[in-house]
């Protein structure tokens, strides 16, 4: 008799789906054994069925490719000093990204306007007065005539 495995990985698991699919075992089985096998420990089902589309795609390998999914995101303090220098060091790149948000979020139907105005916010407070002003003047002519 066969005893269910206690210890798994989903590669290991994605390995059997590919055999058992190569096989022609349909994804509803592959899932019930791997239910019977690994029991808590068994990839949804779903997760079978995404991984036999994978497969029919021309797939070959189980393994997880690095940098699928979801982009790796974090703010950290260090991250936001970082970018504050690289702004104060180019002024102009802080002065044509600003007017490029506010120009898009201005354009959006779907932006609110505490949206608009936390950017502009962040205009006045990083940039110089007569700067700031410049960009939200040119910013509102653009979106203006754009319209």
């Amino acid at each position: 008799m066969a005893a269910p495995l206690a210890v798994c990985t989903k590669e290991e698991q994605r390995a059997v789906i590919r055999f058992l699919w190569s096989e022609g075992v349909l994804g509803a089985e592959i899932h019930r054994r791997l239910s019977t096998q690994y029991r808590d420990s068994a990839l949804p089902c779903r997760s079978v069925y995404e991984w036999i589309e994978k497969f029919k795609s021309g797939r070959t390998n189980a393994t997880h490719e690095e940098g699928a999914g979801r982009l790796s995101t974090s703010a950290t303090d260090e991250k936001i000093q970082q970018a504050r220098e690289m702004v104060l060091a180019n002024r102009q790149v802080a002065i044509d990204l600003y007017r490029l948000v506010l120009v898009l979020l201005m354009k959006s139907s779907m932006t609110s306007l505490a949206s608009i105005n936390s950017v502009r916010d962040g205009c006045q407070e990083s940039l110089p007065q007569s700067t700031s002003t410049n960009v939200l003047r040119s910013a509102n002519a653009y979106s203006t005539v754009q319209q």
